[in-house]
């Protein structure tokens, strides 16, 4: 039963942005949504839906984008993508790929909301769902309304966020859309707070080692740096239990780890490969050869892309089987966090404690950190009184550290706003960029549906 529900949602939230399905579905639909029983079967159909589909997408094109992945095929998407500038169009597949999977997902969020307050969950039979189910269910909406929103503000200057079925979202700066998926990341928090049941509940539902209260505060911290919000993004990060484990789970048959499914699994189209050196050989940011990050992401081939000639690795780390799970976020992200934001506030003071965050990630082993991704390299050797010596080194073991994660790019531009100012894009050799665009055209899709679509950023 729950695997037919699964099928039920994902098919209804593909047929819905279709408007020749709308009516056809629309009893099926309500039917789904008005029914307690169902939500079950909604929530892990949307959990399964980001955690495939669009967890695929935001690692394909930013990879790109960031010098993580290479090119292997001839296809238009991939070599666009890898041409980056004004070559990357609104066409690209890869892009309206996770425009539309993200707003999907979001999508089915909104929907928990919009329904869910007006049902009673009976509390007396333990095979339906308890009142405390709608929290837990509530919370997790939220939850995911956030972390799609926070996607799309991390690659576009502009986002919608709420979904309209007519095609008329309004639009908002990326600052405004960060501010609310940290609104929604704090009304989720309250909910899962008040009721330690609904926490048990949802944990146990959307994997088997998931902790969303330090998942809401991580990606709040995320958001939090992005904007610039120091102490805030401190606080934040600093307040993520280091020891819990969250993950995106696989079965391995019906739902498959993305990466690995597109990549080295017998029969996969293999148009993707991870760069070697982590990509970091491209620029001014060649990583240790002693960094054990290395081999836990990679595993050595000899081959090599066809747009750029860089050295291509197979994928290793999260990537290796149908079923390997792939962490929700990093534990030293936050810490890198802490550090970043630290070093940006300045200060003697602030920059040696950002120097302490620095070495805690570096010299931490493999077998210390709770999803095995360590440097095991010696404290840096840098000057701890120069702040742009820092941020450059908490930058390259962001690169390091969250490799394949969707977010080398937007920390680039964060940490390199100006990297691209002045690029003459007809004699530049686009192989020697680290990073190709600062931010993504808007699908045209979204341009051809929506009147309220922004212009497209130069590049």
């Amino acid at each position: 039963m729950k695997k037919i529900l699964i099928l039920l949602i994902i098919s209804l939230s593909i047929f819905s942005c279709k408007k020749e399905f709308e009516d056809h579905n629309k009893v099926s639909e309500d039917i789904a949504y008005s029914t307690p029983q169902a939500y079950k079967g909604i929530v892990l159909g949307m959990t399964n839906e980001f955690a495939t589909n669009s967890l695929y997408r935001i690692i394909h094109a930013p990879g790109f984008t960031a010098r993580e992945l290479g090119n292997m095929s001839t296809y238009e998407t991939e070599s666009q993508l890898i041409e980056g500038g004004p070559e990357l169009t609104g066409v690209n597949s890869s892009l309206s790929g996770m425009w539309r999977n993200l707003l999907r997902n979001r999508g089915i969020a909104e929907k928990i909301l919009n329904n869910i307050d007006q049902l009673s969950f009976p509390s007396n039979d333990a095979e339906t769902a308890f009142e405390n189910e709608k929290v837990a269910y509530k919370a997790y909406a939220k939850l995911m309304q956030a972390i799609t929103t926070g996607y799309l503000s991390l690659y576009w200057e502009q986002v919608p966020t709420q979904n309209d079925t007519e095609g008329n979202a309004q639009f908002v700066s990326r600052e405004e859309a960060l501010r609310f998926s940290i609104d929604k990341l704090d009304e989720a928090l309250s909910l899962i707070t008040a009721n330690n049941d609904a926490e048990t509940y949802i944990n146990g539902l959307v994997s088997y080692e998931f902790s969303i209260v330090d998942v809401i505060k991580a990606f709040k911290a995320r958001y939090l740096i992005e904007l610039g919000d120091y102490q805030e993004a401190y606080d934040a990060a600093n307040d993520v239990d280091l020891s819990n484990r969250s993950v995106w789970s696989y079965d391995g048959g019906t739902i498959t780890n993305p990466i690995y499914k597109n990549t080295i699994k017998p029969g996969a189209s293999k148009r993707i490969r991870p760069l070697d050196s982590l990509g970091l050989m491209v620029g001014n940011h060649l990583p240790d050869s002693n960094d054990q990050r290395i081999p836990f992401y990679l595993t050595y081939t000899s081959e090599y892309d066809k747009s750029c000639l860089f050295p291509v690795d197979d994928p290793n780390g999260f990537w290796f089987t149908d079923s390997t799970p792939i962490p929700v976020y990093l534990p030293d992200e936050m810490k890198l966090i802490k550090a970043e934001a630290k070093a940006r506030m300045g200060g003697s003071a602030n920059l040696a404690e950002a120097v302490n965050l620095i070495n805690e990630v570096r010299t931490q082993l493999p077998a210390d950190d709770i999803f095995g991704v360590g440097a095991g390299l010696g404290p840096w050797t840098g000057n701890v009184t120069n702040q742009q010596e820092v941020l450059d080194e908490i930058y390259e073991n962001y690169a390091s550290e969250l490799f394949l994660e969707g977010l080398r790019f937007p920390i680039h531009r964060r940490f390199y706003p100006n990297y691209l100012d002045g690029i003459d894009w007809n004699t530049t050799n686009r192989c020697s960029l680290e990073r190709l665009n600062n931010f993504y055209p808007y699908p045209d899709q979204e341009r051809s549906n929506n009147p309220n679509c922004p212009p497209d950023p130069a590049y």
